[in-house]
């Protein structure tokens, strides 16, 4: 069976679905391709196996007289034609869609009929109503490649009927995302004190919110001089970092507070921590939380915040906040209480193991084949 999953830019930047397709690979009855066209963000650092096709449509070549072709043809012309090529050329069977963008690609001025799945890499409601917005012409294109879709993949059960509320789907399926399993000396030894909280995950202010962090910290900071907060991530928006330590000046915790950035070992952050703090907004699936869950650490979220609100299992592998006061204050009984600090770290471990790599993986393999089959139309 012919696989194609289409993911238009930075595909080895994203480093699940690097992961992901390499082990859907292993599958001999799989033919998979990935297509991007992209002169200048394939990515780097991640690899596929020899068994994945990888085609960049509009790459970077040793003729430089093609690669000024390539360049311009990226900025002048749509991709629709050069997806409805390498369609025609590889013939397959299922064509995965990683963004919505990655749809309209394969979708329009193209009559195939080929089954097409569309993956929900985040919330959906926040993700899919954008695309019901716009002039009339623009919107009318995109419903059309939406009606073109036979099955919405989401990560969480419990948003399987939110995709209902911007689109009306022929199927919506629920499979998680891959959470890679810790070996068990690889665990965070919470034995051993390191009195870290850390965040890890992009630093941006409107849905990451780590600043929401530092207030929190900042609230109940008096009471733990010898602890410190490390906010790891990419790191984007200097003004929003300013603003963070404005906030850690206004507390007096300046000392107590870091900027650390992005790490290529996440693994070796999660390890040197007590606490894993998430205060985002929504997630599509918490892929940072699950992480650390799955290396035995405790995290705090918000109640209210879709999919942080699924994994953190209030009471049992972390605490749910409703408000930063209540943030705080499950902050501080967490930094006091070593013991509660193992046990939700145990649970946490526990409750990623549904997510391991091969029931993950198992779930797509039979989606892929009913999909290919024509058994879900």
């Amino acid at each position: 069976m012919k696989i194609m999953f289409i993911r238009n830019r930075n595909v080895l930047n994203t480093k699940w679905l690097v992961h992901f397709v390499n082990a859907l690979a292993q599958n001999p009855e799989f033919e998979i391709s990935v297509v991007c066209d992209t002169y200048k963000k394939v990515g780097t650092g991640l690899e596929f196996v020899p068994q994945v096709n990888f085609i960049n449509l509009s790459g970077k070549t040793e003729n430089k007289f093609m690669n000024i072709y390539n360049r311009f043809r990226c900025k002048a012309i749509p991709p629709y034609f050069r997806y409805k090529k390498i369609i025609e050329q590889i013939k397959p069977d299922v064509l995965v869609c990683y963004f919505p963008v990655d749809l309209f690609n394969v979708t329009r001025f193209q009559n195939h009929n080929i089954p097409i799945i569309q993956m929900i890499h985040g919330f959906p409601p926040e993700m899919l109503a954008k695309f019901k917005k716009g002039g009339s012409i623009t919107k009318n294109y995109r419903m059309k490649s939406f009606a073109r879709v036979n099955v919405y993949q989401v990560l969480l059960d419990s948003f399987v009927n939110t995709i209902e509320k911007c689109f009306s789907p022929k199927k919506v399926v629920s499979i998680a995302n891959m959470v890679n399993q810790v070996n068990p000396d690889d665990y965070a030894d919470l034995n051993i004190e390191k009195k870290k909280i850390i965040y890890i995950a992009r630093i941006e202010k409107d849905v990451k919110r780590p600043h929401l962090l530092i207030e929190a910290f900042g609230k109940i900071a008096k009471d733990f001089p010898d602890w410190k907060v490390d906010i790891w991530g990419l790191r984007k928006y200097p003004q929003y970092e300013a603003e963070m330590m404005d906030i850690a000046k206004k507390y007096n915790i300046e000392q107590q507070v870091k900027i650390c950035g992005y790490s290529n070992n996440t693994l070796e952050v999660y390890q040197n921590a007590d606490i894993h703090a998430f205060p985002t907004a929504h997630e599509g699936f918490g892929l940072a939380i699950a992480d650390g869950q799955a290396t035995g650490l405790p995290t705090i979220g918000f109640r209210y915040a879709p999919a942080v609100n699924e994994l953190i299992k209030d009471g049992r592998n972390g605490f749910l906040a409703d408000d930063i006061d209540d943030f705080a204050n499950k902050l501080a009984i967490l930094m006091k209480d070593k013991k509660l600090r193992i046990e939700f770290g145990r649970n946490a471990i526990e409750d990623t193991k549904k997510y391991a790599p091969e029931n993950i993986i198992a779930q797509w393999t039979d989606l892929l084949k009913k999909v290919g089959n024509k058994e879900i139309q």
